[in-house]
């Protein structure tokens, strides 16, 4: 069974996550897997959430966006330098225009926002 466009796009995005984790030597977890428990190891986790897909036009293509989340845990005794740190590598690494394909898709970064939760 060939993959629909949904895993496709997170495949990319993970693959590309997961291959910016062994470049910085941070543990990455993926939606529902491998997550640690222990709030000493710092990581990164990430998440896809699609948007509405926007219907084919006369060439037959649908046109798919949505979010790729990407959570900075570090344990809070670190204070905000480490994730600031890793914001401005996964800002470089990610940044506008940068395409990841994935057999029959290609998907564009169009833009960034850094977003800080601070509970």
């Amino acid at each position: 069974m060939s993959e629909g466009y949904t895993e496709a796009l997170q495949k990319a995005f993970d693959i590309a996550l997961m291959q910016f984790g062994v470049a910085n030597s941070i543990v990455v977890a993926l939606e529902n897997i491998n997550a640690p428990t222990n709030t000493a190891t710092p990581y990164l986790a990430g998440f896809i959430l699609p948007a509405p897909v926007e219907d084919a036009d006369l060439y037959f293509t649908d046109r798919r966006s949505g979010i790729y989340q990407v959570d900075v845990h570090y344990a809070s005794h670190l204070g905000s330098a480490p994730i600031n740190k890793m914001i401005d590598l996964l800002n470089a690494a990610f940044k506008p225009s940068t395409e990841l394909v994935r057999g029959v898709i290609c998907a564009e970064i169009t833009n960034l926002s850094p977003y800080r939760d601070w509970e």
